[in-house]
């Protein structure tokens, strides 16, 4: 929904400031006049704390961003703060004052009474008359986050500062109608989580009858012991994180097929290019580590790189290629990885690692599904390791031991995997659907396109 035209007027005596932004702000206040500013139901909530004030203590800080609104970050002792921080309680609302045009914006959740948030971001509370969760729906409305586009303010970078937050016009609907609009869209998220639960249990049944073709189970959710002995022989590194994780070990010798080491059946291991890429099309497209997400290549956010034509043949991606991130900030990332299945011209960027295999002995697509599941996942947070960042080499990669039942069965194997991933996938992509219909009804609701009662189902009074 766009806040305004492309072509359009407002008078002069009508814009608080007087830029094209403005204007687009002026011309939606204009056409909506039962909206009030946000300022009539809120006001700015900042109050500091001074972690370092409790030099031992454990300080929970919550930050935010445009997909899980409000989340605990970290938490961090107070001797290691270097400034005052704001204090957050349940129900108030904050924002990053750079990205809440692209939904980094949220309400706080239950919090312990020590919660507290950077001190760049923009802390705001209710005052009345509107309700929490109404709010959090509203916030991510497609007119809000375009109207907070319009009241950003700053020449080299844009901000938006709880005051500007507090000029967009909102409806003033009666509280009824605000919990028929809450209660009908939860019962749209609650359809698409259910949605999500069923998808999840296809893909854990799976990966259940996949072990269990090769006689192996899926290792015990056991947490690593505080003090452990192990041979010296078992420790391919001096580590105590190795040595836990070594200790609990990836149970394969069960296996009624004989193991081998990836690095046994490689014929190519290459890392990518650390040319810098551009959002501009410039080059040949590149992936990177957020393309590769739930085992699958995702294309949907691409960037290219420009390089010469001999590096770009020598770094060009064939079908059958498995693509892994071998570093990342998130240890979970680390040495997940997709099968390249693609008939374009790609690339990969540096953070990642191509594997191409001897296909006639070793099917890439089962290659990757092992390594991406459970006894995978153990090995590589094994032999993974933490050196600024999480990563894991080419040679911890080749060490990964993996059951070899002959090629035939590979692709057996693979084809139930396939089809009980593709109706996961149904089932996600409807899930997508009903959280998209969900805030669709919502926005109309609350511009007033469609009756507030037809929220709930009911006829006006």
């Amino acid at each position: 929904m766009n806040v305004a035209t492309q072509a359009y007027a407002v008078r002069w005596r009508d814009a608080n400031r007087w830029d094209i932004k403005a204007a687009r702000a002026t011309q939606f206040r204009l056409a909506h006049p039962h909206f009030r500013p946000l300022a009539h139901f809120a006001e700015e909530a900042t109050v500091t704390v001074n972690p370092a004030a409790k030099p031992d203590h454990e300080w929970p800080v919550y930050g935010v961003n445009n997909s899980t609104g409000v989340f605990l970050s970290h938490r961090q002792r107070g001797a290691d703060f270097n400034s005052a921080y704001k204090r957050i309680e349940k129900d108030w609302f904050f924002h990053n004052p750079t990205r809440a045009n692209v939904g980094s914006l949220g309400r706080v959740p239950t919090v312990p009474d020590d919660a507290i948030t950077s001190p760049e971001y923009q802390v705001w509370r209710l005052t009345g008359q509107l309700i929490p969760a109404f709010v959090e729906i509203l916030i991510r409305t497609r007119y809000f986050l375009e109207l907070i586009d319009c009241h950003r303010v700053g020449a080299v970078k844009e901000r938006l500062f709880v005051s500007n937050l507090l000029e967009i016009p909102v409806p003033d609907l009666a509280e009824p109608q605000q919990r028929a609009i809450v209660t009908a869209f939860e019962k749209s998220k609650a359809k698409a989580a259910a949605l999500r639960i069923k998808a999840d249990e296809l893909d854990a049944v799976a990966e259940a009858d996949f072990l269990k073709a090769l006689g192996l189970t899926p290792p015990a959710d056991v947490t690593p012991p505080k003090s452990f002995a192990l041979h010296w022989r078992q420790l391919a590194r001096w580590s105590v994180s190795f040595g836990q994780r070594a200790g609990l070990g990836a149970n394969l010798d069960h296996s009624r097929y004989p193991l081998a080491t990836l690095g046994e059946h490689l014929v190519l291991l290459q890392y990518g290019t650390s040319e810098k890429a551009n959002a501009l099309g410039k080059g040949v497209a590149v992936l990177r580590i957020n393309n590769i997400k739930a085992g699958r290549i995702d294309t949907s956010d691409l960037k290219h790189v420009p390089l010469p034509a001999k590096a770009a043949a020598s770094l060009r991606l064939a079908n059958g290629d498995v693509v892994v991130i071998r570093t990342s900030g998130s240890r979970d990332l680390v040495g997940t990885c997709a099968v390249f299945e693609l008939n374009e011209e790609f690339v990969f960027a540096s953070y990642l690692i191509r594997m191409r295999f001897a296909t006639a002995i070793l099917d890439p697509r089962y290659a990757a599904y092992f390594i991406n599941g459970a006894l995978g996942r153990l090995q590589v947070d094994t032999l993974s390791r933490q050196i600024m960042q999480n990563n894991i080499n080419s040679d911890e990669l080749r060490s990964i031991r993996i059951p070899l039942p002959p090629r035939k069965v590979q692709e057996q194997l693979m084809a139930r995997v396939e089809s009980a991933r593709g109706k996961a996938e149904g089932l996600r992509i409807d899930a997508v659907s009903a959280e998209q219909e969900a805030h669709d009804e919502a926005e109309s609701l609350i511009m007033g396109s469609k009756p507030a009662h037809a929220a709930s189902g009911t006829s006006p009074a």
